[in-house]
């Protein structure tokens, strides 16, 4: 399901070596089930925290209002929700399809030239 981001708040983790900020984006949403909207905080970075420090695992381009984002629930776990950005089809393009065709015909010219010589 597709959310919109309302609200960016962030969070502050100390380390050692610094300050960690994480986003965590409010986020309104509507489930496929119900008809009405809701608005809860996302997750959004991955924090990872033990006894001795803080790491960021997975790190997303800061969430502004408005933004759409994909919204991941638990039915057991409704007030935990996760938020993706969603990207955007020419982003996509760029990112995948071009280098994937400039692999192909790389891969492509470089068998005919083994095989041919």
């Amino acid at each position: 399901m597709y959310g919109r981001v309302v609200e960016v708040q962030t969070k502050t983790y100390s380390t050692d070596d610094g300050d960690i900020t994480a986003n965590c984006p409010i986020v309104e949403y509507k489930s496929d089930e119900e008809k009405e909207m809701h608005r809860r905080i996302a997750t959004y970075d991955f924090i990872v925290e033990t006894a001795h420090c803080s790491h960021k695992l997975y790190s997303q381009k800061t969430p502004h209002v408005g933004d759409k984002v994909t919204v991941i629930c638990n039915p057991k776990t409704p007030d935990e929700i996760l938020a993706f950005s969603t990207m955007p089809l020419t982003r996509l393009l760029c990112k995948l399809f071009a280098p994937g065709c400039f692999y192909v015909v790389a891969s492509v010219l470089g068998i005919c030239y083994v095989f041919i010589k």
